[in-house]
């Protein structure tokens, strides 16, 4: 059975887990939140990173990759992302003034560029292997952003990441009846939905009301990206929201089977 596992489950860094990231195989991750903590010196096989979007908590250690492997990698880091989440990272992040451009360093090992960006477009599917392949598809949050759908034979994944709607999620689910599980953030307690509507985040009372067209499916629910000084509140909520749905709140090291 196919998995994926959890490198990073939390909304903020706090005193415990790691920020968004998820591996899918040992070249593929998805975000860059906490990739160094958990994969240790195998970090230094990831080739690609496919970017949600371009909040710190989601690319941050990809400045750790390529510094703190860069005597041992043999391929460039290949970033894929929507063209403004690369455009963001080229300007404000790895641009020599915050972090050296590692896309103008050559690897010691094979000559070739430290870093490559490579533009990806909402709704095509992209090959991880023979039998595997990632999508992204549009989500809402205060910059451009996508989640991903990742396919395995007839298996189906869909990771959100940060978002205010599941327009996109209910549209797949309709179209692919293999989803089997659904990876969704769930930032802040519902009392403090002005400030999820401004950040463009999830409240449990926002997310159950979302998910009602789908609450008979059958799908399993994980959610991540909650913000740890209001964890308790909103597992309570999602407790008290929750309905039908089988619901797990994802920890950095768990393993999600599709």
């Amino acid at each position: 059975m196919p998995a994926i596992t959890i490198l990073g489950a939390n909304g903020t860094k706090g005193f415990e887990g790691g920020t968004s990231a998820f591996l899918i195989d040992a070249h593929n991750v998805i975000d860059a939140g906490n990739l160094l903590r958990p994969l240790k010196a195998t970090v230094a096989e990831i080739e690609t990173v496919w970017l949600t979007h371009s909040h710190l908590d989601h690319i941050v250690d990809i400045a750790y990759v390529l510094d703190s492997y860069f005597e041992v990698r043999k391929k460039p880091l290949r970033l894929c992302g929507l063209p403004a989440t690369l455009n963001a990272i080229k300007q404000h992040f790895l641009n020599d003034v915050i972090w050296p451009d590692f896309s103008k360093i050559k690897l010691r090992a094979g000559g070739e560029m430290a870093l490559t960006y490579e533009p990806i477009t909402v709704g095509e599917s992209y090959a991880l292997d023979s039998g595997s392949s990632i999508e992204p598809f549009a989500t809402d949050h205060t910059v451009e952003s996508c989640g991903y759908m990742i396919t395995r034979g007839t298996s189906r994944l869909l990771v959100t990441a940060d978002t205010h709607n599941l327009h996109a999620v209910l549209g797949l689910v309709a179209r692919y009846e293999t989803i089997s599980a659904l990876v969704i953030e769930c930032s802040f307690p519902s009392e403090m939905r002005a400030l999820a509507e401004e950040t463009k985040h999830l409240t449990p009372e926002l997310l159950f009301d979302a998910l009602k067209p789908l609450q008979n499916s059958g799908i399993k629910l994980y959610i991540n990206h909650i913000k740890p000084l209001y964890k308790e509140s909103i597992e309570r909520e999602i407790e008290r929201f929750k309905g039908a749905w089988q619901v797990e709140i994802l920890k950095d090291g768990k393993k999600i089977h599709f």
